[in-house]
């Protein structure tokens, strides 16, 4: 599993696609949905379609987003790293004794899952937390290990963590650049 923190950008239009390569623009949410309401009923490829009968058979339509030539960036990570990345940029609690279980022989394991892993927060504040983080001492890493003989937490490089803060912070400065109200993660 992972998390993704990108900008969210209003869209300059939305795609009707239909699975299968056919798509159709609108200008507004309203009408894509409005289509894609009326195409459930119907089942008709779209243009560009490579496969009619698939379409006619299932008509799985969606709405895109669709944002211009403008690419929007993100930045990727794994479950565990997120919740490390959100702990730095006081968007978690920190952890504490309450936070680890003993696991036998194999030794401690950090409870997963318990916090949320996704939210926003405005470009302005997660610029701030970007300069905040960066700002704290470097971390050392963490050691790979084996958790179990068929698991292996494979740690984190020396590094690691200004690296993925400077990305997020470079992702902010886009956002406000850009024009974006807010950053998102989930």
């Amino acid at each position: 599993m992972s998390v993704t923190f990108t900008p969210e950008i209003e869209p300059t239009g939305f795609d009707v696609t239909d699975g299968e390569g056919g798509r159709e623009r609108h200008t507004t949410r309203e009408a894509a949905y409005a289509r894609v309401s009326e195409l459930e009923t119907t089942r008709e490829p779209l243009p560009g379609c490579t496969d009619p009968e698939t379409v006619r058979a299932y008509g799985a339509y969606m709405v895109e987003p669709v944002h211009g030539d403008q690419e929007i960036p993100w930045v990727n990570t794994s479950n565990a790293n997120a919740r490390h990345l959100l702990r730095l940029l006081g968007l978690l609690p920190g952890l504490g004794a309450g936070d680890v279980v003993g696991a036998g022989e194999i030794g401690e394991l950090p409870l997963a899952g318990e916090d949320e892993l996704w939210g926003e927060d405005s470009c302005e504040q997660f610029l701030g937390r970007t300069l905040l983080a960066l700002a704290a001492p470097a971390s050392a890493g963490v050691p790979a290990r084996a958790i179990t003989p068929r698991m292996i937490d494979c740690g984190r490089a020396e590094g690691y963590d200004s690296r993925r803060l400077t990305q997020l912070h470079d992702l902010a400065v886009w956002a406000i650049e850009n024009g974006a109200d807010r950053i998102t993660w989930g």
